[in-house]
Parts: structure tokens; C-alpha cells; sequence
């Protein structure tokens, strides 16, 4: 009798446990943390987003530039910019101080052209760009070969 009520409270006691493993580790995710009351801007060269708000402000402070980064993939070729026709899809973005006079690390002739000019683009030249991408097995490559979608981009070089 006394073995009998032995086995059944451990087995109570291992069912408990169970239970209460599978209750923590399954149950309802908790609510993400909101962000505190002082951050409801981002900062320069900090990111914000409309869609991850629990994660980001949804808003750049007042005086900065809203990059939309995660979705920009336009290349900088002397003074000029050029949309790439490629996609990228992140809802994220940078704030940028444009209009200061300064072309920060993260700023170009794309998407701060008052700050930024010919020599803070990522290619110097035309030549420079064509020399990089012509021959080269990448996505702008094959698309401009293959589709070049009326972009001028696609009309700088000869693509083989």
C-alpha cells in the first residue's frame, strides 16, 4: 500500500514538472518591450521604422533626413545617380544630418547630393563603374545584358 501511494505521488510530482516545463517553454510569447519614452526619434546614423516600431523609432529627430537604406540600391557615379533597377527589401532605414555642409560616412551623391559630390560617389567615373561591372557574373550584369528595363544605368557600359 505504501509503495502504491509512493509511485503515485511521483508520478504526480514528475507530471507536474512536465506540465510546467511545457507551460513555460510553449506558452504565449510575452509582448516585445516597448521603447522608452526618450527614444521616439532615431538619432543620427541610427535607424528607424515604420513596420518594426517596437523595435525602432518610427521617426528620425527633427532636423535629420529619413534614408530609406534598406530599400536603396541606386549606385553613385560622379556627380550623378543612378537608379540599379535591382530590389531590396528591408523596411528599415538610417537618419542622415543632410544639409550640413558635411558628406558623413553614410551619405552619397543619392541620398544627400546638397552635402556630397563627384568625389564621395562610390565611383569616380563612368570608366571606373563600367571597369568594376563589365565581365563580372553579378545580378546588375546579367540584368542590364538581358533586360536592361529602359535604365540608363545599363546604358553606360558595353556589356558583353
Amino acid at each position: 500500500m505504501k509503495r502504491g501511494m509512493i509511485i503515485g505521488i511521483v508520478v504526480v510530482i514528475i507530471f507536474a514538472i512536465v506540465l510546467g516545463v511545457y507551460i513555460f517553454n510553449f506558452g504565449e510569447e510575452p509582448e516585445p518591450t516597448p521603447l522608452p519614452s526618450d527614444s521616439d526619434c532615431a538619432l543620427e546614423g541610427e535607424q528607424f521604422s515604420e513596420v518594426f516600431t517596437n523595435e525602432y523609432p518610427d521617426t528620425c529627430c527633427e532636423g535629420l533626413t529619413e534614408w530609406a537604406s534598406g530599400f536603396d540600391t541606386s549606385i553613385s557615379i560622379g556627380d550623378e545617380c543612378y537608379d540599379s533597377g535591382m530590389v531590396s527589401g528591408s523596411p528599415v532605414g538610417t537618419c542622415i544630418n543632410c544639409g550640413n555642409g558635411v558628406c558623413e560616412d553614410i551619405e552619397s551623391v543619392c541620398n544627400c547630393p546638397e552635402d556630397c559630390s563627384a568625389q564621395d560617389s562610390r565611383y569616380e567615373s563612368v570608366d571606373d563603374f563600367c571597369g568594376d561591372y563589365v565581365g563580372v557574373n553579378t545580378g546588375l550584369v546579367t540584368m542590364c545584358k538581358e533586360d536592361p528595363r529602359d535604365l540608363p544605368l545599363c546604358d553606360l557600359c558595353e556589356w558583353e
